[in-house]
């Protein structure tokens, strides 16, 4: 699936140490670059799938929009609660997201064709599953496009996603099967070989 990558690479999975926090949350803007420069990737890329193919040149906005709330929240966020800062980060970028998308007007540029960042080394049928995967994505609705992306492309564990995004954890298990069940219907449809591999 990862090949519906942003034109961003990931960084690795790391966490701001706790007396940058601290300092963050006590207002320093040294600190405040730090956290900022250890978690933007992840937030574009977050923000830039879950766009997918909607008015994706927003992307920097949001990302932006996503670090001035978490600047404004940080002092109340509490480091040994439950929540990891890169998941109380991703939360917010999440529902930034979402609610462009709730535009009337998000879907405005839903034809635009989705970047891909592939090499010129990478096979064609990579290039064509790469595309499929991005239209799959774009087909799902907002929330079936949010859950998978938090699970599949940042490990978050169902009780993380249910917090995110307000719902059960029912919820969030079924609505990401059905979300797995769709996307996998879209890439057989587009390219019947993939059914012809699994019989």
């Amino acid at each position: 699936m990862h090949a519906l990558a942003p034109p961003r690479a990931r960084p690795a999975a790391t966490e701001l140490d706790e007396l940058t926090l601290r300092r963050a949350q006590r207002g320093e803007e040294r600190a405040w670059r730090e956290l900022i420069a250890l978690y933007q990737d992840r937030v574009y890329a977050l923000v830039w799938r879950l766009l997918a193919g909607r008015a994706q040149h927003r992307a920097p906005d949001l990302v932006q929009d996503t670090f001035v709330r978490v600047v404004r929240a940080l002092p109340k966020f509490e480091p040994h609660g439950s929540a990891k800062l890169a998941t109380w980060i991703l939360t917010i970028a999440t529902r930034v997201a979402l609610n462009e998308l709730r535009r009337p007007d998000a879907d405005a540029l839903a034809g635009e064709p989705i970047a891909q960042a592939e090499s010129a080394e990478q096979s064609i049928e990579r290039k064509r599953l790469g595309g499929a995967i991005a239209a799959g994505f774009a087909a799902l609705d907002a929330e079936q496009r949010a859950i998978l992306v938090l699970r599949e492309y940042h490990e978050l564990d169902y009780a993380e996603i249910a917090a995110a995004l307000d719902l059960e954890l029912g919820t969030v298990k079924s609505r990401l099967s059905r979300a797995r069940s769709a996307l996998r219907a879209f890439l057989v449809t587009a390219m019947p070989e993939l059914g012809d591999r699994h019989e």
